[in-house]
């Protein structure tokens, strides 16, 4: 139980941090949706790594969006789980940095 609760946790802590970092590119480049655009080799290079930070909440914003026509069987499952997996990576990552700092207490 404690070991599925962790395991929560963690996807939503990644889950909040790909979605805080997605809107605060959003907030700072003034665009209403996530597309970063890129003509240099290093402006594509960064644009990869915001993309691997911000990929499960953009990933499930594009999933649930409304569509014209309805998406095959399956689909959003497929893309929850990996949403869900994506995030826990991160969550991992998150959670790790935040461990190595020191406590301010």
């Amino acid at each position: 139980m404690r070991e599925a609760l962790l395991f929560l946790m963690l996807i939503a802590t990644g889950f909040v941090a790909s979605g805080l970092i997605a809107s605060l590119y959003m907030l700072l480049s003034g665009q209403r949706e996530y597309s970063p655009k890129a003509e240099t080799d290093a402006g594509r290079l960064a644009a990869v790594g915001l993309t691997i930070f911000t990929g499960p909440s953009v990933l499930a914003l594009g999933a649930f969006r409304r569509q014209d026509e309805p998406p095959p069987p399956g689909y959003r499952i497929v893309i929850l789980m990996l949403v869900a997996l994506w995030s826990y990576v991160l969550g991992l990552l998150v959670v790790s940095i935040a461990l190595k700092l020191p406590s301010p207490f």
